[in-house]
């Protein structure tokens, strides 16, 4: 799994822990809700800034949501 998608699936996982609509995080995080929709998906990075943001909105550090180890 890529690093992009493993963030996207961790987000995702956090934000339903808190019982969150993807629009409400875009909402907290002040992100756009398409975007933010991407990035769970893997489809689109998020720059440093917005991963703070998000990181915030969960109520977690951008390490948890960054934790990766890539399998072979």
């Amino acid at each position: 799994m890529s690093i992009s998608k493993h963030f996207g699936a961790t987000v995702r996982i956090n934000r339903k822990t808190l019982n969150m609509t993807q629009e409400e995080l875009a909402d907290t995080a002040g992100i756009n809700r398409s975007h933010m929709g991407q990035i769970e998906r893997g489809k689109k990075n998020a720059n440093i800034e917005t991963i703070a943001r998000i990181a915030k909105a969960l109520h977690c550090s951008a390490g948890q949501l960054l934790d990766y180890t890539e399998s072979d």
